[in-house]
């Protein structure tokens, strides 16, 4: 009889959390695992032309594009994001972002800038083929990113398992504070995601990330080295997003295949830089601007071509 009951009580508990839709925390499986480091140096003459019956987007306008406008630290990136930053010349996107100063009380001032296209979202059902032609800028210290992204459950709950669809390809290049093996390096990184949680705050301080939340994300990422020829050239970066799976190109060139983490949610295709001393370890000594240059955007329901 109390084997039962027990067995009744768990039910109505269990039951009630599932009709009200609460998430658990042990469905929340973190995969920290650092990025995977690809071997070689990536060099390949420039593809700069693309096909898209879905979308074929040359930049003599922003029509169908949003300017993005939020304060620093409002989402994962330390910097603020302003239309300002946002322009184009001679038919191309142009993203500034960059390094203001440090302040007082030890705040890095970064800025970025972010466009987000509003025509439609995009999904892993759909099996489309999604291409940027774009030329990172040479600055230490920036991330140049073509990606799709939807943020749909709270970043500040750590019961929140599957908040954060992402998928993104950065381009980056490391500064004189970086790790001494990647000083001066370009590299392209490869990152799906499913989960992630806000960082800052730290110790009562809005300017500081928790290392712990990074350690609770639920993601899968590559790199590669570039060589430098990539931010002197437009070049072509792509993904082919599917339910099973999500395979990156450059130069329609297939570099790597994600199948552990696959957001599987409609997302808006987005395009950004953004300044990451944290990350990427330019010198705080000197402000700068640097601007990250897009031709085309397109996308594909007949993959690479």
């Amino acid at each position: 009889m109390k084997l039962i009951l027990i067995s009744l009580i768990f039910s109505t508990f269990f039951m009630n959390d599932f009709l009200m839709g609460k998430p658990k925390m042990q469905d929340c499986k973190p995969t920290n695992d650092q990025s995977i480091t690809l071997p070689g140096i990536f060099n390949h003459e420039p593809v700069t032309e693309s096909n898209g019956d879905i979308l074929l987007k040359s930049f003599e306008n922003l029509k169908g594009w949003k300017k993005r406008k939020t304060e620093a630290r409002e989402l994962f990136e330390n910097a603020s994001f302003s239309p300002s930053s946002v322009n184009i010349d001679n038919k191309t996107l142009n993203l500034t972002a960059g390094f203001d100063k440090v302040t007082k009380d030890g705040c890095v001032v970064e800025k970025g800038a972010q466009v987000t296209y509003t025509g439609r979202r995009f999904g892993p059902k759909d099996g489309f083929t999604y291409s940027a032609v774009m030329k990172p800028t040479d600055k230490a210290g920036v991330v140049s990113a073509f990606f799709v992204h939807l943020i749909d459950d709270n970043t500040n709950d750590p019961s929140f398992c599957n908040n954060n669809n992402e998928i993104d390809i950065e381009v980056v290049r490391y500064g004189p504070e970086a790790a001494p093996s990647l000083r001066g390096k370009l590299f392209a990184y490869f990152t799906s995601w499913q989960r992630a949680l806000s960082p800052w705050g730290y110790k009562g301080n809005s300017c500081a990330a928790d290392p712990a939340a990074w350690d609770q994300r639920r993601r899968e990422s590559h790199g590669i080295q570039l060589h430098d020829r990539f931010t002197k050239e437009y070049h072509k970066y792509s993904f082919t997003w599917k339910k099973n799976e999500i395979k990156f190109y450059i130069d329609d060139t297939f570099i790597v295949k994600h199948t552990k983490v696959i957001p599987q949610k409609e997302s808006p295709l987005k395009l950004n830089a953004w300044a990451a001393q944290g990350w990427l370890g330019y010198s705080k000594n000197k402000p700068f601007n640097a601007v990250t240059k897009i031709k085309l955007i397109s996308v594909s329901s007949k993959g690479i071509r």
